[in-house]
């Protein structure tokens, strides 16, 4: 059997020193929950962050063929430089409300999901971070579309953020297979950054020792028990980590993805973040997420960065 295990936070934790969220881009497209999302990162999840605010502006149309010659024409690119300034102009309004020092700007052109991944690569954040609206069908389609197609091509961890009055005070590791390193040291540098303790869940290959009906909360370590991956459904999965989750007051689940960016294939991770009624952060498949959160340097080459601020 798959059994999942949930750990104390000294389980997993001896000789590990955890840093704090050095570089974090947020995503702003002005909605309700994008901007409590920013408030949300600069006042309660890590204060010390260099933060970006980014809205990415969808590019004009292209012009009627037959109208390239008309001398009524507007001047696109005029029109286009002109609400970029104004949407400049309103993310330093945010950026005042949202307070810190360290908060600065950015206006990209292009499909935001892809502007996004492209801009955090960039600048090297150690988190990307969209408002995500409670759970429900009456969420935009579009919205929700844009952030599984960011999660989707993210090289970087991505936190989905949802029902943030407050600072987290339990981070839930959901740790399995080749990322579970990496999904360790993401949800104990947000937990450095915000000073909340680390919950783990153990997802390996072993005896099922213990049933979901079974888990105590006061207990360090407790069991429940699921069927190989082979045998029950994803969504299933997905359940019964949000049921544990639930259960350990848990305000973060931060999961890693099993599948490359390149894929267009679902996996739990995805389907945590598009279900679960608490933030999700994802960690991607990717071998720059390795490198950064496990090698010694921490990935000290980060690039000299020039932000519209």
């Amino acid at each position: 059997m798959l059994s999942a295990i949930a750990h104390g936070k000294d389980a997993f934790q001896q000789d590990v020193t955890a840093r704090p969220l050095d570089r974090i881009v947020v995503g702003v497209d002005f909605s309700e929950v994008s901007l409590a999302a920013a408030q949300w990162v600069r006042r309660h999840l890590a204060r010390d962050a260099a933060l970006t605010l980014v809205h990415v502006v969808e590019p004009p149309p292209s012009p009627n063929v037959s109208r390239l010659h008309s001398a009524r024409m507007p001047d696109l690119e005029s029109r286009l430089q002109g609400r970029i300034e104004s949407l400049r102009g309103a993310l330093h309004g945010l950026s005042t409300v949202v307070g810190g020092t360290g908060t600065t700007v950015e206006v990209r052109v292009g499909d935001p999901a892809l502007q996004l991944a492209a801009y955090a690569d960039m600048v090297a954040a150690d988190l990307v971070v969209v408002g995500g609206n409670a759970v429900s069908r009456t969420a935009p389609r579009h919205e929700t579309a844009t952030t599984h197609r960011l999660l989707r091509r993210l090289a970087r961890p991505g936190l989905v953020a949802r029902t943030v009055p407050e600072a987290p005070t339990t981070v839930l590791a959901a740790l399995a297979g080749d990322v579970a390193g990496p999904v360790l040291a993401v949800a104990q540098m947000v937990a450095a950054s915000c000073t909340a303790r680390v919950q783990t869940l153990r997802l390996a290959d072993r005896t099922s020792v213990g049933s979901l009906a079974r888990f105590e909360y006061p207990t360090q370590q407790t069991s429940i028990s699921i069927e190989r991956r082979d045998a029950v459904a994803k969504r299933e999965q997905v359940r019964m980590i949000i049921d544990v989750a639930r259960k350990l007051s848990a305000d973060v689940i931060v999961i890693g993805s099993c599948v490359p960016t390149s894929t267009d294939d679902d996996d739990v991770a995805h389907m945590l973040a598009r279900t679960a009624n608490c933030s999700v952060l994802v960690v991607p498949h990717s071998a720059e997420v390795v490198r950064c959160l496990e090698s010694p340097g921490r990935c000290t080459d980060r690039p000299q960065v020039l932000c519209s601020a």
